[in-house]
């Protein structure tokens, strides 16, 4: 399967596994409390806020799936709009 034809849900899970494994460098990193913005199992860039990884994420990639993760020590489980925000076309 091409990048391209990666589903919303397939990047989800794809980065959530990425992101758990280096989360403990992010931490680190001085990131802690703040919102990964995440892409093809990388982290594209860190944000204060959740609002601004969403917006930076559908400025920067035109559309193409992503997810944001939240930078932080505790367990936290919102179930499925916890991991990312569905991107729908204007």
């Amino acid at each position: 399967m091409a990048m391209t034809d990666v589903t919303q849900q397939q990047e989800v899970d794809q980065n959530c596994e990425a992101f758990k494994k280096i989360l403990p460098q992010l931490m680190e990193s001085g990131d802690l409390n703040r919102f990964a913005l995440m892409q093809n199992r990388e982290v594209m860039a860190c944000f204060d806020t959740s609002r601004d990884a969403m917006l930076a994420g559908r400025k920067l990639l035109n559309g193409k799936p992503f997810s944001v993760q939240e930078v932080t020590d505790k367990s936290v489980d919102l179930g499925y709009y916890s991991h990312f925000k569905l991107l729908r076309a204007n």
